[in-house]
């Protein structure tokens, strides 16, 4: 049914607003139905009601902000955020460099997020939203998921607000859910020796250049048997022509979980344990690789490695864990409080330790101490004291 024409008076007056003709006054009419007296001043009644439907009846009342909005902002605000997704992870990864690893899932979340977004413009995020899409996709994860896909939406907002898309990043709102105490055990000397004692040639050279480094299985699967030159994201060796005191060259290792930091970029002096380890690891496989293995048929190669006899980090991890439990070594324990492979780093650590050897260059960390810096190829390497574990 068609509205009835409002009266004369009224015509030239703003939505809900009424001249009453008895009383001289304005009334105006609110959200709740409730009737408001606005006085008999004509020009501040309009004004007043005006202000009060752009506010509250923005979907009635047209604006210069309105449609601003609808056509999509002055800076792309009012559109989906999804489609500002992919420039923002474009501008993220040129700006931190994450590993391949980190970027995979980067990757897994854009896309989530994208799908979420769709028709949602970032102007109109709140802390709601972040809420709902964490309940969507990752409502079961544990807390450390959970705190890892606030923390890419906390990225990806901040790109938003660098770009005057938001006003703010909601995501910086959300409290992160407490993290339980690591329930991993530490590795002891006499399991690591025994698992040593039964692996399979490749596993013991990833177990002997652990704990020799203190480096995780990551850079342990990237060490070359020579390069050219120290650079960043290679680890490998570069040896001297000749020996200079027991010492045959030097082991350069870029840790990946820690790029950005200075202490990152280790270089360690090959001495006759880290020699002896590297010589027994030569076989008939060629491979520049010192951990390797000639992968079974048909395997599809994992994307951390760049040649076929590499040892992804993965499997060299579920290899060890394997070992571990099939020898029988810590069924006493639940399985999420087996140490894995890398329990070998925090082993190392306190094996050198105990000799009186600062472990924390070595495993670049900030905190070092007994170190120096010196700078090739315009990168700062941290170059550590030699030291060895004689496992016998």
């Amino acid at each position: 049914m068609a509205a009835r024409p409002r009266k004369r008076e009224n015509r030239n007056l703003p939505d809900f607003l009424l001249y009453d003709k008895a009383t001289g006054q304005y009334r105006f009419t609110l959200i709740n139905g409730k009737r408001k007296s606005l006085g008999a001043d004509r020009v501040m009644a309009i004004a007043i009601a005006k202000e009060y439907n752009l506010r509250m009846r923005p979907e009635s009342s047209p604006s210069v902000e309105s449609l601003i909005r609808y056509s999509g902002g002055i800076n792309g605000e009012s559109q989906p955020f999804s489609e500002h997704v992919e420039h923002i992870m474009v501008r993220a990864v040129a700006d931190e460099k994450p590993s391949q690893s980190t970027l995979d899932d980067w990757n897994n979340d854009a896309a989530r997020v994208k799908e979420f977004f769709i028709d949602i413009p970032p102007c109109d995020i709140e802390l709601e939203h972040v809420n709902q899409f964490i309940n969507r996709y990752h409502a079961d994860s544990s807390a450390n998921v959970q705190n890892r896909k606030v923390s890419f939406l906390k990225k990806l907002f901040s790109y938003a607000v660098d770009e005057s898309l938001m006003m703010d990043n909601p995501a910086t709102r959300k409290k992160m859910r407490r993290v339980e105490e690591k329930k991993r055990q530490r590795l002891t000397l006499s399991v690591f020796t025994a698992i040593r004692r039964s692996a399979d040639p490749w596993l013991r050279t990833a177990m002997d250049l652990a704990i020799q480094t203190t480096h995780a299985r990551l850079e342990v699967s990237r060490i070359k048997y020579s390069i050219k030159e120290p650079k960043n994201g290679v680890c490998g060796c570069l040896w001297f022509e000749q020996p200079e005191n027991g010492i045959y060259g030097t082991l350069y290792i870029h840790r990946q979980k820690v790029q950005k930091k200075e202490a990152s970029h280790v270089a360690i002096p090959i001495g006759e344990e880290l020699k002896r380890i590297i010589d027994d690891s030569r076989d008939n496989v060629a491979s520049p690789y010192i951990v390797h293995r000639i992968p079974e048929r048909n395997n599809k190669r994992s994307k951390e490695v760049s040649h076929p006899t590499q040892v992804a980090p993965d499997y060299l991890s579920r290899a060890f864990s394997s070992l571990r439990d099939k020898l029988g070594l810590c069924d006493h324990l639940e399985m999420e409080e087996r140490p894995t492979f890398h329990e070998i780093r925090a082993l190392a650590a306190h094996l050198f330790d105990s000799q009186g050897i600062d472990p924390q260059g070595r495993m670049a960390h900030s905190d070092a101490k007994s170190t120096k810096v010196y700078t090739r190829n315009h990168i700062d390497w941290v170059v550590v004291p030699h030291g060895e574990i004689k496992m016998g």
